[in-house]
């Protein structure tokens, strides 16, 4: 468990690291803040919120660390997306932000008051972490525009101060020195509550001190900002355990779990954890007696299939911890679980639709384990009858119905799941990445664009889903009309970071590279009408991958100098044929 804290918390790390103070180190340039016109509510005049945005960019201009992005830049660029910079809203600008390279976008917004004043509420968005630093609200007179510019401009530094210490936090953790890292992260926090990252971080830090309780209360400030956080739900699971309050425990692992539905690992682990309060053998002895007695009793089976299922991975723990490699389920781990369906099934007869969800939920789950598809299947179908409107439910059909191969109903098994719970965690990237797997990426992109419409924060996820396919089954295959094709429709999604379309610009270029090289071995005047365009493209593309080929070991400028050969060749062979 904690060596994939400390996986995960190195992609933490690579957000609050990547802060002012590194880059400017780095490179000596100035981040692009992105200002679009302050956006007018109800029917406030726009020209108060044009003005104050033109003083703020001024005042941006004149940091040595930021600059603004041009007025007439941020029209052009908004032009490319039929609209116009009144159009902007918080979220196209950052949108908008992302696709202009600039670090940093506003959101400021405006009424105006009977007294015709004006109320300014205004917030800071790092547009790589996608967090926000909120700007105190100002009201001005009727000619202040510069007023709540400067307003506005004097917390920016605050928002500076609060992105330095939490670089400054990441850095100090990095070397292990948890004093100074736990005091910057403080200045961070002090200055933006809202930053979430930084709090993990903090919590993170706390528990490497061996603070438990309060790495324990800091954690759950991360959940109430983001219930959703699967890190911090792992890591206050874990704490919670060591800290003897199984309950707890055994409540942040369920809700990460409802977010990871087929982690074998963690469910061992919690089986684990749980088979240390007790003897559950024991238990479904004793309660086997009364069975044996009233076998009509419901209650009994529900108490004898609960403890069946707690006896199962206790078995299949130990098993696991005695295996040198994956042997799957033991023997005696699947007695427990045909013990605990066959219990549990019993229940279904005899409730029927007031059968709790999650012994339905159980059955499920224990079928697919043992990979009994066709008996999950069928058991599903019944269970969906009395309880069709439990999305948890559809969601371990669809499992059940991918496994066997049936993917057309499994894919409308999660359509179903998205009907019955629009904000489920997992079931769009789900049905894009079997889709993937099945070798339809086209159906697979189609499916991942409409979930990142209806939740952006899967936008990178999704692009990354379709890269790696266009990657593995492309690129590496030297398919590379595959690869280009996957690595377009991946560049498509909205709101990438600049770090994934680098990578995305470098992997297209040379995938063109590569596939034009073999194109022009004919060297014939058709061969190289059809290749020089390309060559060409390659090297725009590679000229937008910023810092990742170095990440790969590849020198782009000698690249770049073997694409300039291969257009003289061509140019050379077109004007020869001329």
């Amino acid at each position: 468990m904690l060596g994939r804290i400390r996986l995960i918390l190195s992609l933490v790390l690579a957000i609050l690291l990547v802060g002012p103070v590194t880059l400017i180190a780095q490179n000596q340039g100035r981040f692009n803040v992105l200002i679009p016109y302050f956006e007018p509510l109800g029917d406030a005049d726009e020209d108060f919120g044009e003005d104050a945005s033109e003083e703020l960019r001024d005042l941006i201009n004149t940091l040595a660390t930021h600059q603004p992005v041009e007025e007439r830049d941020i029209k052009d660029e908004a032009k490319r997306f039929d609209l116009k910079m009144e159009d902007l809203n918080c979220i196209r600008t950052r949108q908008l932000s992302s696709q202009m390279n600039a670090e940093v976008a506003l959101c400021a917004s405006y009424t105006e008051n009977p007294d015709k004043s004006w109320t300014v509420n205004a917030e800071f968005w790092d547009i790589q972490s996608n967090e926000s630093f909120t700007i105190s609200e100002i009201t001005v007179g009727e000619k202040e525009e510069a007023a709540a510019a400067n307003h506005i401009f004097n917390e920016f530094d605050l928002y500076v101060q609060q992105v330095r210490a939490a670089a400054i936090c990441g850095d100090y953790f990095a070397s292990q020195q948890w004093e100074n890292a736990l005091r910057n992260c403080d200045q961070a926090l002090e200055l933006n509550p809202d930053a979430n990252e930084t709090r993990y971080l903090r919590g993170r830090i706390l528990y490497e001190m061996e603070r438990y309780p309060d790495a324990l209360e800091e954690l759950d400030r991360v959940l109430g900002l983001n219930g959703f956080h699967e890190e911090a739900l792992q890591l206050a699971g874990y704490i919670a355990t060591v800290e003897n309050q199984q309950d707890k425990g055994r409540e942040y692992y369920g809700r990460y779990l409802e977010l990871n539905p087929g982690n074998a690992a963690i469910r061992m682990r919690i089986a684990y954890d749980l088979a240390q309060a007790g003897d559950p053998v024991g238990a479904m002895d004793f309660i086997q007696v009364g069975i044996d007695v009233d076998a009509e009793n419901v209650d009994l089976w529900e108490q004898y299939g609960g403890f069946a299922f707690r006896a199962a991975g206790d078995a299949q723990q130990m098993a696991a911890l005695g295996a040198s490699d994956d042997a799957g389920i033991s023997p005696e781990a699947q007695e427990y679980y045909r013990r605990a369906i066959n219990a549990y099934e019993k229940v279904f007869e005899g409730k029927g639709a007031e059968t709790p969800i999650g012994h339905m939920r159980s059955i499920l789950a224990a079928y697919i384990q043992l990979e009994e598809l066709d008996a999950a299947i069928e058991f599903g179908g019944q269970a969906l009858e009395t309880h069709g409107e439990e999305d948890v439910l559809w969601s371990f059909y669809a499992d059940a119905l991918q496994r066997a191969g049936r993917l057309d109903e499994a894919i409308d098994a999660l359509h179903r799941v998205r009907e019955l719970n629009p904000s489920h965690p997992s079931a769009s990237l789900r049905q894009g990445n079997w889709l993937i797997e099945a070798g339809r990426p086209d159906e697979a992109a189609t499916v991942l664009k409409d979930a990142v419409a209806s939740n952006p924060a899967q936008a990178e996820q999704a692009g990354r889903m379709i890269f790696n396919d266009a990657y593995q089954k492309g690129y590496q295959q030297k398919e590379y009309a595959y690869a280009i094709a996957g690595i377009t429709m991946a560049k498509e999604f909205p709101s990438l970071s600049e770090g994934l379309m680098s990578q995305l610009n470098f992997w297209h270029g040379f995938s063109v590279y590569q596939a034009a090289v073999v194109e022009q071995e004919p060297q014939t005047l058709g061969s190289a009408n059809s290749t020089l365009p390309k060559f060409k493209e390659a090297m725009e593309l590679l000229g937008q991958s910023g810092d990742y080929p170095g990440t790969v070991n590849v020198n782009l400028t000698q690249v770049l100098e073997n694409l300039s050969t291969y257009v003289e060749i061509q140019e050379a062979i077109i004007k020869r044929g001329e």
